[in-house]
């Protein structure tokens, strides 16, 4: 592609070659290397559009070479090549775009930079900023639709980016060189709509004073977005269905037909379907926009976006706001990651901003976020979710959890008894060491070696219970309770191929506490 530039970091020089020829070949300019040091040169002097480095490099750890692309070179997208013939750790561990298996394919390859070219048209063009599989998958489902003249019907929460997927449609139609016009249906009163959409001729009403186009009149040629669709009333729903059939409409107070070319974009927040169920939408007004559907995932549905769009809102309102841009500490990148977003990526940019110009750091921690950014624990995900795990592994990790939840529970049964009969004296039942005999605990191993063998028992030694889980292979060495928490942390990062925010939800807890786990107990491979 012209204007696009690759740099292919390769120490095996048929392959560097092999994919270098493949690249030039479809347009790209392209500079190959097997150095390291050469890598980094090259970028420092012009940054390339992309990187593919090569997961085996002799002369360099690629992970680190790899950090430093991506912390000096942001907006580079880096594609992995590695000869495994699964996905590389390192590719759910680091920020790259993707990867692909050596030998390279050319065809592979090429599918691949042109979904690369696509996000970052997507990015520059649209302020649309994201990798997750769901957002890639509107973006195609843009590139499919918009040259048809279809209409598109776009669902999602409010600050999902619903408007900036409009504008791409328009761009991507033949009616580029045609108005867009972006209208809300929910901030225009009921009684102003229909004027507003269709116009009105003089007279029509009291402030009438002279004819007035309505939008469908200014759009034609181009594209008309009526956004918040579900707050329209029915009888204005009546003639706007009208219009899609016949692209005709009549002005308030008129009685001509006026002929019209718009191409109609609806979107709504609402569930248009439940509506129509109940009797407020239109069920055919509803299958005229649902011809084609594109879905918008929240932005808690694609946490691994968010420190990618934190860093691009810093870039940007660091510039807009002439300040030094902040770094956001590990700690407060998982904070955020972890929180919920009601109002998407739009409450995430405001914050960005406010933190810009309120805090007056370089650094953003955890303690600088405003106190509404709050994970509160989760109650109700105590048993597994199943992830595409057979039966076994579920029911062990039902049993391990359920178990581990009832030592915490005989843990700390000792201080719930005392506080129940309340503070004593040291002899009295209210101090902790010193409970009535039925409630007393057996105990410990240790304690257990220190006990003289009792006269009423014979003898014989007092044996502690023991809590003995069979049927795994390291379990049974498990003495603690801080082996069990690192036991059941590090096997969660296993199955989930490293991935703190993936491991976290599947144990109930945040990935903050995930990533404090890791540092507590030493898990230095998921660091």
């Amino acid at each position: 592609m012209e204007g696009r530039t690759i740099l292919v970091v390769d120490g095996e020089t048929d392959s560097r070659r092999h994919a270098v020829r493949i690249l030039r070949d479809a347009g790209y300019e392209v500079q190959g290397t097997g150095v390291a040091a050469e890598a980094l040169s090259a970028m420092r002097k012009e940054p390339p559009d992309a990187v593919l480095v090569d997961l085996a490099l002799n002369d360099a750890d690629p992970e680190r070479l790899i950090r430093t692309m991506s912390g000096k070179h942001p907006d580079t997208d880096i594609i992995l090549t590695t000869r495994q013939h699964q996905p590389p750790r390192q590719y759910r561990q680091l920020d790259v775009s993707d990867y692909i298996e050596k030998p390279v394919d050319a065809g592979e390859l090429l599918t691949k930079m042109r979904m690369l070219d696509l996000r970052r048209e997507f990015h520059q063009r649209f302020q649309l900023v994201g990798r997750d599989e769901r957002f890639i998958a509107a973006m195609e489902s843009v590139l499919q639709v918009a040259p048809t003249g279809i209409q598109v019907l776009l669902t999602g929460e409010s600050g999902t980016g619903k408007e900036g997927f409009s504008r791409a449609i328009h761009h991507y139609s033949d009616r580029r060189d045609g108005p867009f016009i972006a209208i809300n249906c929910g901030a225009i009163a009921e009684g102003v709509l229909e004027s507003e959409l269709f116009g009105h001729e003089k007279g029509a009403f009291t402030d009438a004073k002279g004819q007035r186009k309505g939008f469908f009149e200014q759009a034609d040629g181009g594209t008309l977005l009526l956004d918040e669709i579900g707050e329209m009333p029915r009888s204005t729903q009546v003639k706007l269905l009208r219009v899609l059939e016949q692209q005709e409409f009549i002005r308030v107070g008129g009685s001509t037909p006026v002929k019209t070319d718009v191409r109609l974009i609806a979107s709504t927040n609402r569930d248009l379907a439940g509506e129509v169920h109940d009797g407020t939408f239109r069920q055919d007004l509803y299958y005229r926009l649902n011809a084609v559907h594109i879905h918008l995932p929240a932005l808690r549905e694609r946490r691994e976006d968010i420190p990618r769009l934190i860093s691009h809102f810093i870039r940007e309102m660091a510039e807009k706001l002439r300040v030094s841009p902040p770094v956001f500490t590990d700690e407060a990148l998982a904070t955020l990651t972890d929180y919920e977003w009601p109002g998407n990526i739009r409450e995430l940019r405001n914050l960005v901003e406010r933190l810009l110009v309120t805090s007056g750091k370089s650094r953003i921690d955890a303690d600088d976020l405003p106190d509404t950014i709050y994970t509160p624990p989760i109650s109700n995900r105590a048993l597994p979710v199943p992830q595409n795990r057979n039966p076994e592994d579920m029911d062990r990790e039902m049993f391990y959890k359920i178990l581990w939840q009832i030592l915490t529970a005989i843990q700390e049964l000792p201080s719930k008894i005392s506080a129940v009969f309340g503070a004593g004296n040291p002899g009295s039942p209210g101090n902790p060491g010193q409970l009535p005999e039925r409630f007393q605990l057996p105990p410990s191993p240790e304690e257990a070696r220190d006990i003289e063998p009792s006269p009423a028992k014979g003898g014989q030694d007092l044996e502690p219970p023991s809590v003995v889980v069979s049927g795994d292979d390291d379990l049974d060495r498990l003495r603690t309770m801080a082996d069990w928490e690192r036991e059941a942390i590090r096997r969660a990062l296993v199955r989930n191929g490293g991935h703190r925010g993936r491991a976290a939800r599947e144990l109930g807890i945040s990935e903050r506490s995930v990533y404090r786990k890791i540092r507590d107990y030493g898990l230095d491979e998921f660091a």
